[in-house]
């Protein structure tokens, strides 16, 4: 390999930058499109959409506007309303319980599949 001691014209410094430039813009692009790609998939994938609905059936039922209240003469008691504070605790009240109560009939279903198929299903005694 032979060093080239003598100093680079300015012509080939400007021609070396600029294919040293045009080789990281063509390398940002093949980047910048491989991302697109990966973003595009994991945005169309099944449980992400299924999330962002889910997601957007809570903020709609929490920001829910009320219907106007008809002006009469009487006056009624104001009733208290559910806050969305209050509706959130509650589903996520709901979710744990219902979270705990599955392995419970799970269990309850498997211990009674243990029977032979078309026989009414009984319950096995345990030993003491």
């Amino acid at each position: 390999m032979a060093i080239d001691l003598k100093p680079k014209t300015l012509a080939v410094q400007i021609r070396d930058t600029e294919r040293q430039l045009l080789s990281r813009q063509q390398g940002i692009d093949i980047r910048t499109a491989t991302l697109i790609r990966k973003i595009h998939r994991q945005l169309a994938a099944p449980a992400t959409l299924l999330l962002a609905g889910g997601i957007g059936f809570i903020i709609g039922e929490l920001t829910k506007r009320h219907p106007p209240k008809s002006r009469s003469s009487v006056v009624k008691p104001q009733t208290v309303g559910t806050s969305p504070l209050r509706v959130v605790l509650n589903l996520i009240a709901s979710a744990r319980t219902l979270y705990t109560a599955l392995p419970i009939a799970w269990m309850m279903k498997s211990y009674y599949q243990q029977e032979a198929p078309g026989k009414i299903p009984t319950r096995q005694s345990r030993p003491r």
